[in-house]
């Protein structure tokens, strides 16, 4: 929204500077106050008085662009009336042609200025829900995440605290391990053989 707002501020002191330097020069016709419509050959005029002047041309046709361009110059033509030379004098009325052509002209002023301002309250509208996304993002990013409940696996991944061993009475007692029994030794062995060989 940066540049198209000092777009816009560059046009607000552009036509500031421009309707000073008209209504210094011609104060009669160019008041900010009370809009006249200009006598039809105000650009002929104004030519002549730029050179008799030592003004520039091109600023005063810029800046009668500008003023002409004003929904109050412009709702002052569709009013109808007397039209005004630049020292103030009427120089006759306007046509009922020139009138409507005035209308039209303001209609479709006003259209684009309705246009151009509901751009600009959508432009608006549509920042601040950006802006207001991206702040649930940041917070979502920075907000704790919930910590396990269970206990912790071990180094095999499985859950610690917990014996795979069957559980044991408390008042069992140990029992001892179990050994084979013992072989005869070589000597008893040879005498069973030798009495079992007698019978």
């Amino acid at each position: 929204m940066t540049e198209p707002l000092n777009r816009k501020q560059k046009m607000a002191e552009e036509r500031k500077v421009a309707f000073a330097m008209l209504a210094e020069h011609w104060p009669a016709v160019f008041d900010l106050k009370q809009s006249k419509p200009l006598a039809l050959d105000t650009r002929d005029r104004l030519k002549a008085e730029c050179e008799t002047k030592g003004l520039d041309a091109d600023k005063v046709a810029r800046a009668v662009f500008l003023w002409v361009r004003r929904p109050a110059y412009q709702a002052a033509m569709a009013a109808g009336g007397q039209r005004y030379a630049l020292d103030g004098t009427p120089t006759g009325e306007m046509t009922a042609e020139q009138q409507a052509h005035a209308a039209a002209a303001s209609a479709a002023i006003q259209a684009r200025i309705k246009a151009a301002n509901e751009a600009r309250i959508a432009a608006v509208r549509e920042t601040r829900r950006a802006e207001q996304e991206a702040r649930r993002e940041e917070r979502a990013k920075q907000a704790p995440r919930p910590r396990p409940t269970g206990p912790k696996p071990d180094a095999k991944g499985k859950p610690a605290g917990k014996s795979t061993r069957p559980a044991q009475s408390r008042n069992a007692k140990p029992q001892a391990p179990k050994q084979d029994k013992p072989l005869p030794d070589s000597a008893m062995a040879n005498a069973l053989a030798a009495a079992l060989g007698r019978k």
